[in-house]
């Protein structure tokens, strides 16, 4: 058997098998069925279903179709067996969240804006995390602000609060909170999801990382849509 082919046909059981085992108990069902239904649970899946379902009609060209004295003749090129090769590894190991670990610059329901201003200019974010009695419950960006300047003849930012821009503001709450167990890929559909929520055609502000994604641990990353919109657009 030509080495791309063999190599090929065993990357491929692998995902099959896999998915069989995850999805449908290790027992059969057509391989279609298999990335449909895990592709609604699993981000990774979802994103390289397109692929697999070519390589499920390449598999069966190769095993049924392309045999000559019950050799197979057709062999894949280097580029496909390269590319089903990362997909197999992704599945296994996806990327996670935690490759966007970083110190998390926030501030406080009753800080002043001042300070959240001072924050974005210093670090060059647009985006800070809002805690209330150590609870993570907004996300503060700058068309936050901007929708709430827009409503005001005089502002001092010393003397305007955060909670109060936050309640006058449009999209107030429009964050998510993931683990850091996470992967980029379902990450990338929970940004994918938020856009179709009301207000539709909107994305989250942001994706709030802590270690298990509960709303009253420590932020270890933040993830705004430049961050992720690789693995969106893809």
């Amino acid at each position: 058997m030509p080495q791309n082919a063999e190599k090929f046909l065993d990357l491929f059981n692998h995902i099959e098998k896999h998915l069989k085992s995850k999805y449908n108990n290790g027992y059969y069902m057509p391989f279609g069925e298999l990335v449909r239904k895990a592709s609604s649970k699993e981000g990774v899946i979802k994103r390289f279903r397109e692929d697999l379902f070519t390589y499920s009609d390449l598999r069966n060209v190769m095993v049924h179709n392309s045999r000559i004295n019950g050799k197979i003749i057709a062999n894949p090129l280097d580029d496909v067996v390269e590319k089903i090769e990362q997909i197999w590894n992704q599945i296994q190991h996806p990327q996670k969240v935690s490759k966007y670990k970083k110190k998390v610059h926030y501030c406080f329901t009753d800080d002043n804006l001042a300070k959240a201003l001072r924050y974005m200019r210093e670090y060059k974010v647009s985006q800070i995390p809002i805690l209330e009695n150590g609870i993570i419950t907004d996300v503060l960006s700058s068309n936050h602000i901007a929708d709430w300047l827009a409503t005001k003849e005089i502002v001092s930012a010393t003397e305007s609060i955060i909670s109060d821009v936050l309640e006058n503001a449009e999209r107030n709450q429009n964050f998510e909170i993931v683990s850091g167990d996470t992967s980029v890929y379902d990450a990338a559909e929970i940004y994918k999801s938020s856009y179709m929520k009301q207000p539709a055609n909107w994305y989250f502000d942001a994706l709030v990382i802590t270690p298990t994604g509960k709303s009253d641990e420590q932020m270890i990353g933040i993830i705004v849509l430049k961050d992720i919109a690789e693995y969106i657009s893809a």
